[in-house]
């Protein structure tokens, strides 16, 4: 009889016992991790820098890159949202400029507080998102057109919100929590900016409609014959992003103190949102990703987009830069995906289905 593990007529040696595999193949799991990938560039750029110019590496310069990456951060979070149900949604920046310019003039005409405020950035960005979901779901219209026609919308609301005003004076209590800092090189809305990603990446993981927007990314018609309600699903990823983003708007008032009326758009922080979600790890395809990944490459970005100043570019060519990353971003999310097309980007549309799951599937 022979026992398990000998060499028999020249066989291979057994694999090692599949806890033993698993243990081996965590350390090079966590390697090959996008988070861990983006943090390690992120510390890259920034000690290169450092090395040319020492002042980059100050306590002080640290915690404004932290802080200056919080507002693009969390509205990357935001967009995470909607991609993970196979959409996009471009109308991003319009949402942050329609609730940053609303709260701005609150702020600056009658010193109301960023506490006060954050219901109504809230509300308004949930508002606009939602307005995005039920053009996509149910008028039918591709995600892309439709967000491009309501940044238009949102562009233009807030000029006429703004008129031929700016905000450029905001209570002391909002520059304290904007500029201020925790402990040395730990600013406040780097706090802040976590506990969103925390709240964000627990609804995700521990929910039942955080799954449900997995399950609608990955498979929307097999999603509704296990009963989840995709078109409410799909609003609901449309409202969440919105939220965000009206939350983002707030985020950019206290960290800047002063809004215009082409504030988010002229930031290109529609095409930086989701260039931080393809580098973070979420495809465009869908039912993939999470928001941690997004939120580092937000970092990531400002970090390198301060580099490349430091380096003498001219800054005329960030924009350019932009292009170049995103591009760049897609491509690698092709190639990691294996199933992206532009067409289904600008044409994919998700099964119509009823308004409930069948009645034999919720029982």
């Amino acid at each position: 009889m022979i026992r398990v593990g000998s060499l028999v007529e020249g066989e291979a040696t057994p694999a090692a016992p599949a806890g033993r595999r698993h243990r081996r193949a965590a350390p090079l799991r966590l390697v090959r991790r996008r988070e861990t990938l983006l943090v390690a560039l992120t510390l890259a750029v920034f000690f290169i820098t450092t090395a040319l110019q020492s002042s980059f590496g100050s306590t002080g310069d640290i915690a404004y890159l932290l802080e200056s990456a919080m507002p693009l951060a969390v509205l990357a979070v935001g967009q995470t949202m909607v991609c993970l149900v196979r959409g996009i949604d471009v109308s991003v920046a319009g949402i942050l400029g329609v609730a940053a310019i609303s709260t701005g003039f609150l702020a600056q005409d009658h010193g109301t507080s960023y506490v006060v405020l954050l219901p109504m950035a809230l509300a308004i960005g949930a508002g606009l998102g939602t307005v995005n979901g039920l053009f996509v779901t149910f008028a039918r219209i591709p995600p892309i057109v439709t967000t491009l026609g309501t940044l238009a919308i949102y562009d233009g609301i807030e000029l006429s919100v703004a008129g031929s005003r700016t905000v450029v004076s905001v209570p002391h209590s909002y520059t304290v929590l904007g500029l201020g800092t925790l402990v040395t090189g730990v600013p406040y809305l780097l706090i802040v900016g976590v506990v969103i990603l925390i709240v964000a990446a627990l609804f995700l993981w521990r929910t039942k409609l955080g799954r449900a927007l997995y399950a609608v990314g990955n498979n929307s018609e097999a999603a509704f014959r296990a009963g989840i309600r995709v078109n409410a699903v799909l609003v609901t990823a449309y409202a969440l992003t919105g939220l965000i983003s009206g939350l983002a708007g707030l985020v950019y008032l206290v960290y800047f103190g002063s809004v215009d009326q082409t504030t988010g758009v002229e930031q290109s922080y529609n095409l930086l949102s989701i260039a931080c979600v393809l580098i973070g790890g979420t495809t465009l395809t869908g039912g993939k990703g999470g928001v941690v990944g997004p939120f580092l490459a937000a970092i990531f970005i400002t970090v390198a987009s301060e580099a490349v100043l430091v380096a003498g570019v001219n800054p005329d060519w960030q924009p350019a830069g932009v292009g170049v990353l995103l591009l760049l971003a897609i491509m690698f999310d092709r190639r990691q995906s294996g199933r992206y097309s532009l067409r289904e980007l600008l044409l994919a549309r998700h099964p119509r289905v009823p308004l409930s799951p069948p009645s034999e599937v919720t029982q």
